[in-house]
């Protein structure tokens, strides 16, 4: 596929980043796991250095984490770190995707096997406007890879562009995340997951409080889409009969950005919920250099953190 995107399966409907093997709906866990080339373990092997001599010896206390179908190594790290296997990633769903709950729709392989996503559609489905229909789902991503934290969260789809929105807000109750110095919490990570539609009928309420904001796309860019995608802009450089909304006078992202608000799929360039859908567009359908860099952005990236605040910055001006 690509060298961000390693290996992916999904059901249904093809995703908007338009990636991966296609299964059949009633997939299982385990059939999904094959299936998106994620039947591998990792394990933790002792790191060995040459001593000049002929002899390997051991480097204390420092370990690869090796994939056992090709050796690859996907990072090193210290002998207090916990694995957390690809199968207990997806079986974490298993019980929510059997009992009804969810239907796994896609899993796959990030950067080499370092990161492993699950992404599961909840039985949950609101209008933030009439005819606009958002669906939730659920997010687990495991890394194999020092620094990143396993996290799981509730994410949502605008049906009509299937732009995924911000991840989590800041004061979410559904953001599980725990590192890798101990073993994978299940019960705590458990608790969170059970709190997923509490918020995703909080995200339904934060939705429709932007749908009311009415604000024009100059203050928009101004007061929160600029700071957030172009930060080193500086509007206080410029003249004050200067025009944001000449192309001539706008930076490649926020010319991008403002494309999207006015033409993307559903757009609504008078209302903050337009606004937050422009900026959702751009980072699912046309930022960085193909689909696969653009899905890894905005899940797990830069785009992803510039959705929360963007949505985060537009609530603000609604207060």
């Amino acid at each position: 596929m690509s060298h961000e995107v390693e290996s992916m399966a999904y059901a249904n409907q093809v995703p908007w980043h338009g990636l991966g093997a296609r299964v059949d709906e009633s997939v299982s866990v385990d059939e999904m796991l094959k299936a998106a080339n994620l039947d591998w373990s990792v394990d933790l092997r002792q790191l060995h250095y040459a001593d000049g001599k002929d002899e390997m010896l051991e480097v204390p206390g420092r370990f690869a984490l090796v994939r056992s179908t090709d050796g690859r190594i996907l990072t090193i790290t210290g002998d207090s770190w916990h694995p957390l296997q690809n199968a207990e990633t997806l079986g974490f769903m298993r019980e929510y995707v059997e009992a009804g709950g969810a239907k796994l729709e896609t899993a796959g392989s990030l950067r080499g096997g370092k990161i492993i996503w699950g992404l599961a559609k909840l039985n949950h489905t609101f209008d933030v406007t009439k005819g606009d229909s958002v669906n939730g789902y659920l997010l687990f991503t495991s890394p194999h890879e020092v620094g990143k934290a396993i996290t799981v969260r509730t994410t949502t789809v605008r049906v009509v562009c299937a732009n995924t929105m911000a991840m989590a807000n800041s004061n979410s109750t559904l953001e599980y995340k725990q590192n890798h110095l101990a073993e994978f919490d299940v019960e705590a990570a458990k608790a969170c997951v059970e709190n997923a539609h509490d918020e995703l009928a909080a995200a339904q309420a934060r939705f429709k409080t932007l749908a009311k904001l009415k604000i024009n796309i100059e203050d928009a860019i101004k007061k929160v889409i600029a700071p957030v995608i172009v930060p080193a802009f500086n509007f206080t450089d410029v003249e004050k009969d200067w025009d944001i909304l000449d192309p001539a006078n706008q930076p490649k992202k926020l010319a991008e950005v403002i494309e999207s608000i006015n033409t993307a799929p559903g757009a609504d360039p008078v209302t903050g919920w337009g606004m937050l859908n422009g900026v959702t567009h751009w980072a699912d359908h046309v930022a960085g250099r193909d689909g696969a860099s653009r899905m890894h952005r905005a899940w797990v990236g830069d785009t992803a953190r510039a959705k929360v605040r963007v949505e985060e910055g537009l609530l603000q001006l609604a207060a």
